[in-house]
């Protein structure tokens, strides 16, 4: 406990601690009072003295941390905080109970930074739990700090002026007033054990870290300075950038970040005789370079007063998903912006040309902008119809067809989708109309078809269509293929089920025997030519983009082998494959005595 000017106590206040007061000299109330050994009372001493330049120190270099949260005008009573540095503008008040969380860290640290006086209510309290220590939370006080009637309270007071403990206090830490009184009232106070061998050197942490880019590596040490080495490293509050970890050995902070910010972190070393220092550090991670992200269409159509409108904007080229925002000019009255999708949409009310600027941002903060010139006409629109009412339903696996026509303005109409989504497989053509294309998945889909005519008048529909039918897997058989024999004709087919045909075959690892083909029709033809066990994936594809694949492991042996797997008697199919095989050679033979 040290105080600037003086110390007076009434009641049986224990202090299981050193006690101090310097510049002043006043101590009172000692007994009744007691300071239990190896604590002694310095007044005005060197130690006294030398405390007292320390805790300037202290109060500045904390006054000096960045906070991490800003919680002016809220009561701490009954909230839990994690390790970090928490601010007050002005005044802060306990009233109940403060539950700090070292989340088992023992070296987590909490710094409360108020800008004016600190006041508890009675019966207050401050509880440290999960593995956290007392002596680890520091209180810095702008004016005074005032403890109300049996508050149980923790941690390092620093104030710049006076500090008042009313009747029944308990204190697990240190009350260190700057320049002005400690008031005590039968209080029990147990300070913080100083470390061996008895008073700690400051110990200081360097550099300022450097930002960082998301994606890219990232390495920056921790130098600490002022105790004895070697030193362990924590993070003792907030949070380093996703992606980075640092090494408690080396105080190497290193990794990938994965998210752009700024991170505030509080980071410890700890010297080889157990003596602290601690620095608030802020690290700011820039997104990844951002490439050109465009708007499209380049123009909008015309509105019509009293009239709908639609006019849907995509962006590409960054990450979605985007948000969309006007940031120059404005859009007309009565309509608006949909920040999600990007679709201008409403009712105008005013006509004339207007003039804006949309831009998009992607998810890396990354940002692309179109100007857009969108006229409303004061000529109201006719009544447009968009045919049919309803849409039929398609079964999955077939062919689809249906075209949506608008009637009642001027041709040429054009189409777009402006909400939902088609079902899979289908495709809306602008043009015409049409709605056309292989159902590729079962379920019910909500989408709506708005038609624009010539002169920019606009009809929409929201249709809900049905496919029926369920999703069969694609599947392949045989499960193995029998083995060949070197120079003998070697025919087999695999099959696919499932799905929808037709399908596609192909080798996609390994390789087949040499001399053999995969056909398109799944079938392996040819004569093998070398000896060996080959192994190899084939995969089928279907009509929809399904796929399914078999391992396959053919054994080829030397001509002449008995008992090979490659020796069975081919069957009838299988006979006319090598007759072909057969004839194909021997016309080839004819045609080159012919010409020769």
């Amino acid at each position: 406990m040290l105080a600037g000017s003086a110390i007076t106590n009434t009641g049986s206040t224990i202090v299981a601690g050193n006690l101090g007061v310097s510049p002043g000299t006043a101590v009172t109330g000692f007994p009744p009072g007691v300071v239990t050994p190896p604590g002694v009372i310095h007044s005005a001493d060197a130690v006294a003295s030398t405390a007292q330049s320390d805790l300037t120190t202290a109060f500045n270099a904390v006054a000096a941390t960045p906070t991490f949260v800003d919680l002016t005008g809220t009561d701490l009573g009954g909230l839990t905080l994690q390790p970090g540095v928490y601010g007050f503008s002005s005044v802060a008040q306990l009233t109940g109970t403060l539950t700090l969380d070292a989340l088992g860290n023992p070296n987590a640290l909490f710094i409360f930074k108020v800008g004016s006086a600190l006041t508890t209510a009675t019966g207050a309290s401050v509880s440290v739990i999960n593995g956290g220590s007392s002596c680890n939370v520091y209180w810095q006080v702008g004016s005074s700090a005032t403890l109300g009637t049996t508050t149980a309270f923790v941690g390092n007071i620093l104030a710049l002026s006076s500090i008042v403990m009313n009747t029944g206090v308990s204190l697990n830490g240190r009350a260190l007033a700057r320049t002005g009184a400690v008031t005590l009232a039968n209080n029990t106070i147990a300070a913080c054990p100083t470390s061996p061998p008895g008073v700690c050197p400051t110990v200081t942490l360097s550099p300022t870290l450097a930002s960082g880019t998301v994606g890219a590596a990232y390495s920056q040490g921790i130098a600490p300075s002022g105790g004895v080495g070697p030193y362990t490293f924590a993070v003792a509050g907030g949070a380093l950038p996703p992606g980075l970890a640092l090494n408690g050995t080396t105080g190497v902070i290193s990794g990938s970040p994965g998210a752009a910010g700024t991170y505030n972190v509080l980071i410890t070393a700890t010297d080889s005789n157990g003596c602290p220092g601690s620095r608030a550090y802020v690290i700011t991670i820039a997104g990844p370079a951002c490439s050109a992200i465009t708007l499209s269409p380049s123009t909008v159509p015309v509105g019509h007063i009293g009239s709908g409108y639609v006019a849907p904007l995509t962006a590409a080229g960054g990450t979605g998903p985007y948000t969309y925002a006007i940031t120059a000019g404005a859009i007309p009255a009565g309509l608006a912006l949909n920040p999600t999708t990007g679709a201008i949409s409403g009712m105008p009310t005013t006509a004339g040309p207007f003039a804006f600027t949309v831009s998009a941002t992607d998810a890396n903060g990354c940002m692309g902008s179109r100007s857009y010139s969108l006229i409303v006409s004061a000529v109201a629109c006719p009544t447009l119809s968009l045919t049919p009412v309803t849409l039929p339903g398609g079964a999955l696996s077939t062919a689809y067809a249906q075209v949506v026509a608008a009637a009642g303005g001027s041709t040429p109409y054009s189409y777009a989708i402006t909400a939902g989504s088609l079902p899979p497989g289908l495709a809306l053509n602008g043009a015409t109309g049409a709605i056309a294309g292989m159902l590729s998945a079962p379920g019910s889909f909500a989408f709506t078809v708005t038609a624009t005519d010539a002169n920019g008048c606009m009809v929409s529909r929201a249709y809900t269509l049905a496919v029926s039918g369920t999703t069969v897997p694609v599947s392949i058989s045989p499960p193995t293929l029998p083995g060949g024999t070197v120079g003998i004709v070697y025919v087999q087919t695999i099959t696919a089920s499932g799905g929808t045909a037709p399908y596609t075959y192909a080798v996609t690892s390994g390789a087949l025997p040499s001399g053999l083909t995969l056909g398109a029709n799944g079938q392996f033809l040819g004569s093998p030519t070398l000896p060996g066990t080959f192994t190899f994936t084939v995969t089928v594809t279907d009509a929809v983009g399904s796929t399914a694949s078999m391992t396959y492991t053919v054994t080829v042996v030397a001509s002449g082998s008995t008992g090979g797997p490659g020796a069975s008697i081919p069957t009838l199919s299988e006979w006319g494959l090598v007759i072909l095989v057969a004839l194909v050679g021997l016309t080839s033979v004819w045609l080159r005595r012919r010409s020769g």
